[in-house]
């Protein structure tokens, strides 16, 4: 290995250093594979930042912390965790929506199952979908999507589920 590669790595070691200290977190690749999908822990947000290309940062709400990755497209996703440390919500805007998978983790099939119900899911402007206590809100049009989901039980005493559009 060269100077130059290893001065390299010495930085990209520095900045996630710093990214991990900045929000509190255990170190990502401490998290294995995991996501901080819905129902996941919050230390893989800094995974989700790596896989969407964008910056996290976070800020403390009343009752929980928001977790913001902004990406260079637009896209712009909200990952709230409770007290425990779960994530019990997410919410997104921008000219594409998420990957859907990603943010939904293993409830995704609960997502995709309730979808199957839903008649004509492609026809329409906005849908919500609730499902065994989970729920999955979209909406929107080209160039401009909407969402959020969030798990009902995981959600704060006294918080209510319009906090986090």
């Amino acid at each position: 290995m060269n100077v130059l590669q290893n001065s390299r790595m010495t930085i990209c070691s520095a900045k996630c250093a710093l990214l991990v200290a900045a929000i509190g977190m255990s170190p990502f690749w401490a998290a294995g594979s995991a996501r901080a999908a819905l129902g996941g822990d919050a230390a893989s947000v800094l995974d989700d930042g790596i896989s969407m290309s964008g910056g996290v940062h976070s800020e403390t709400g009343r009752q929980y912390e928001v977790f913001k990755i902004s990406t260079a497209t637009g896209v712009s996703v909200r990952e709230y965790v409770n007290p425990d440390g779960i994530v019990f919500a997410a919410s997104w805007s921008g000219p594409v929506p998420p990957d859907l998978r990603q943010l939904l983790g293993a409830h995704f099939s609960t997502y995709a199952a309730a979808l199957t119900a839903v008649a004509h899911p492609g026809s329409h402007r906005s849908l919500r979908v609730e499902s065994s206590g989970l729920v999955v809100e979209l909406g929107g049009h080209l160039r401009a999507y909407v969402g959020r989901a969030y798990l009902a039980a995981l959600i704060p005493a006294g918080v209510t589920a319009a906090e986090f559009l």
